[in-house]
């Protein structure tokens, strides 16, 4: 199956709460979205304000560079503090990550086409493309409110709201940007000095 990269130059469906979100047809999109807890209030809004200063200062489209530069300073950093393990962590308890594992399943090759994911201790990477008629924050919403939904049913969890409202995304730009993605979500665990605690998954 040919895979569609995005074209900036075409059409492309924009929604927005604090951070803004793009899709475009088929095109594959890696998504982070992570615990409520993930995160200390400090390190989110230094994030914020920096991250606006650099659009003011940077008027998009971007160029290759400026948008590397983008990603190098913010994309990155929230990484690196994602992989800290800040907060209760409970996504490293196998019956938690596997409800969350079973709702990322549950529309496989229905509603999108899951790639690649990895379930970290208080976030999730998911590499995946969407079926046109498709929702990002509608597919996002259900994989977050229903296994949120389901952990507190069980009693598994105390922490609520589970799920940071957010989330960020970024279309796959090209075959390069596509690999690299995947390796990123592959050796995430290694990076964050992982043995255990997490559930990496591939489409053969």
């Amino acid at each position: 199956m040919s895979v569609k990269f995005f074209n900036p130059r075409g059409e492309i469906e924009k929604t927005e709460h604090r951070l803004p979100h793009w899709q475009q047809d088929e095109v594959p999109v890696f998504v982070t979205f992570r615990l409520a807890d993930s995160l200390p209030r400090e390190v989110v809004d230094t994030w914020h304000t920096e991250r606006e200063m650099f659009f003011i200062n940077h008027p998009q489209p971007w160029d290759e560079i400026t948008e590397a530069c983008f990603h190098g300073l913010f994309s990155n950093k929230l990484d690196e503090a994602l992989d800290a393990g800040h907060g209760s962590a409970v996504l490293r308890l196998p019956p938690i990550a596997q409800i969350v594992q079973a709702r990322l399943h549950h529309f496989d090759n229905q509603r999108y086409r899951l790639q690649s994911y990895v379930i970290m201790p208080n976030h999730v990477h998911v590499l995946f493309s969407m079926e046109v008629a498709e929702s990002l924050p509608a597919i996002l919403q259900g994989w977050k409110g229903v296994s949120s939904r389901f952990i507190h049913k069980n009693g598994l969890c105390d922490l609520n709201p589970f799920w940071q409202p957010e989330y960020f995304d970024r279309l796959i730009r090209s075959p390069e940007h596509l690999e690299t993605v995947s390796a990123y979500i592959r050796e995430n665990p290694a990076k964050a000095g992982l043995k255990s605690g997490f559930i990496l998954w591939e489409r053969s």
